[in-house]
């Protein structure tokens, strides 16, 4: 079987048979892909520690008829200091999560690896890990081209001007309070949400603070339910747990 080399980031793996993993994995030269990684859920397979989400290196694939095989891996990261903070880990996985959700298979995009990449380096470094998520999610809306309008009512073009004013993914961000009552799934945030999501999105790296951290985070979840269509367990988790610190705060 011919094979070919890549970069890849694992962005979910699931058991395949009885020892095999079939992982999602982003490369820069092919895009999202799927691969089977055989015997990875033995302990002595070779393939067994670069098998977990966030693991990083070179891979070597082997074309089948119908998949792709790994026979080969070089590591090169697992981001170390994820996987020693609870929090820093939570934020990681939910956003590998959105990646294999929204990416289309099979498009290379260089692009996206990078995007990746710093994204879990700055979740793995940044001194406010929740600054660093929220800027990530929004990053990545931007590039996949799902990023809403928060600047302005979406129906009017009104700037914003309510204390609390409206969200709704279906209509595609902020929503003056003239133009809420015809769209059923919106909600209510305060100002500053609205006021950071749309200040992130410009940015090309997380700020150094941002204040409402944790609420800009869980209103930006009804927009990934829109957006992936797909069910979204990490990421759900952790706005769970935004909303448990928040209420026995």
């Amino acid at each position: 079987m011919p094979e070919t080399t890549v970069q890849a980031v694992v962005l979910r793996r699931r058991d395949a048979g009885e020892t095999d993993r079939r992982l999602t994995v982003l490369t820069p030269e092919l895009g999202k892909i799927d691969v089977f990684a055989k015997g990875a859920r033995k302990g002595a397979s070779r393939l067994a520690g670069v098998s977990d989400p966030l693991s990083v290196g070179k891979i070597a694939l082997a074309e089948g008829k119908r998949n792709r095989y790994v026979t080969q891996v070089q590591p090169q990261t697992s981001f170390p200091g994820l996987r020693t903070d609870f929090d820093r880990l939570t934020y990681a996985l939910a956003t590998v999560e959105l990646f294999a959700a929204i990416l289309p298979y099979e498009e290379p995009d260089p692009e996206a690896y990078e995007l990746l990449t710093k994204c879990l380096r700055s979740l793995e470094k940044h001194p406010k890990p929740l600054a660093a998520a929220a800027w990530a999610q929004v990053a990545l809306l931007a590039h996949a081209g799902f990023m809403p309008d928060f600047g302005a009512c979406v129906v009017t073009g009104q700037t914003l001007r309510e204390g609390e004013p409206f969200l709704s993914p279906r209509a595609g961000g902020y929503v003056c309070d003239a133009a809420a009552s015809s769209h059923a799934d919106r909600f209510r945030v305060r100002a500053e949400v609205v006021l950071n999501l749309d200040r992130l999105a410009p940015l090309e790296n997380p700020p150094p603070n941002l204040k409402h951290a944790e609420e800009t985070l869980v209103a930006l979840l009804p927009f990934w339910r829109h957006v992936a269509e797909t069910p979204l367990p990490a990421l759900e988790t952790l706005v769970r747990g935004l909303h448990a610190e928040r209420l026995g705060a």
